[in-house]
């Protein structure tokens, strides 16, 4: 008689891609919120504080070492805290005083695109000709999307705000290429590193804040859906999200989840539309175009791989799941 075993909900990879893309996507629109009724960067502080704290609480259940050791160590806490959470969300969360979520999220695709580029002088790699065009298609998007518009006195709102994204995003780029420079045979785990890089990026955000004169959060003055915006970025946006993205790097490769930032336009487009009432002018559509089509161009070697990697992922686990209830 044939044994039998009890049945294990099985989420392919790439749904979970998909997942994760709208966890973070949405949360374009829930800082849209947020920064209406608190200061922008006191608000980034309590974001990553709160969810720096439960990743290395999850940190302290999964893995044998919890602080850092070496000074490389250290290094690798600073560069990925200073950049990728502190500058990074300095300018996303002071940028969306001016322009939507959904317009930020488009803005913060260039990334990896930046990132390209960047990689040139600093590790040595070379680029093509389809690299330089996905570049100048992506500025252009971003051009567009800025709607720039001089008058006597200053710039626009809207170019002073995807301005704004934009120096977060190159500083995002700048700080994920001097990483790899440090990162090779690094010990500490992502959830450790990512989790201390929080707490470093939350400490520096509260900085910028006092220099910026905000006035401290006051959290019990929120309209409902306000705090339920902040309750959303933290912990499910920020602590969940990391959570599951720890996962997906487990399990389909760091390189690969990255796709994850290709898809989160769309979510935070999808989410200001049907929840916020938001509309998208075809200014706006224009701009994503040319941006999703200029970082497809420069990614275009990884998403390949990915996409491949997804479906023998899929493939292995779901005979795997179903040879186990077998």
């Amino acid at each position: 008689m044939k044994a039998t075993s009890k049945q294990r909900f099985h989420i392919p990879a790439s749904l979970a891609i998909i997942g994760l893309s709208f966890l973070w996507g949405a949360g374009f629109p829930a800082i849209d919120i947020v920064v209406t009724q608190l200061p922008p960067l006191g608000a980034a502080g309590i974001r990553y504080a709160v969810s720096g704290c439960i990743v290395l609480g999850y940190a302290q259940m999964v893995t044998d070492r919890l602080l850092p050791k070496t000074i490389r160590e250290l290094r690798s806490i600073g560069i990925v805290g200073g950049f990728m959470f502190g500058s990074y969300q300095a300018g996303l969360y002071l940028g969306t005083l001016y322009i939507s979520g959904a317009i930020a999220s488009v803005v913060t695709t260039m990334s990896p695109v930046v990132a390209a580029l960047v990689a040139v002088p600093i590790l040595g790699e070379s680029r093509g000709l389809l690299d330089g065009i996905g570049f100048c298609l992506g500025l252009s998007g971003v051009l567009i999307l800025s709607q720039p518009s001089v008058s006597t006195a200053s710039l626009s709102s809207t170019a002073l705000g995807v301005g704004l994204v934009f120096l977060g995003t190159i500083l995002f780029a700048v700080g994920s290429v001097i990483f790899q420079l440090f990162d090779e045979d690094e010990e500490l785990t992502a959830e450790v590193l990512q989790g201390w890089a929080m707490l470093v990026g939350a400490a520096l955000l509260f900085c910028g804040g006092i220099l910026r004169g905000e006035s401290i959060p006051n959290v019990q003055s929120l309209s409902p859906i306000a705090l339920a915006s902040l309750l959303y970025i933290t912990l499910i946006a920020g602590a969940g999200g990391y959570l599951l993205y720890f996962r997906l790097v487990r399990q389909v490769g760091a390189t690969e989840t990255t796709l994850v930032a290709y898809l989160e336009p769309v979510a935070a487009t999808l989410v200001s539309v049907l929840l916020l009432n938001q509309t998208i002018d075809t200014t706006t559509i224009i701009g994503f175009l040319a941006v999703a089509t200029g970082f497809t161009l420069v990614s275009r070697d990884t998403m390949r791989r990915a996409i491949a990697r997804f479906q023998t992922t899929d493939s292995t686990t779901s005979s795997a799941h179903r040879t186990g209830n077998s």
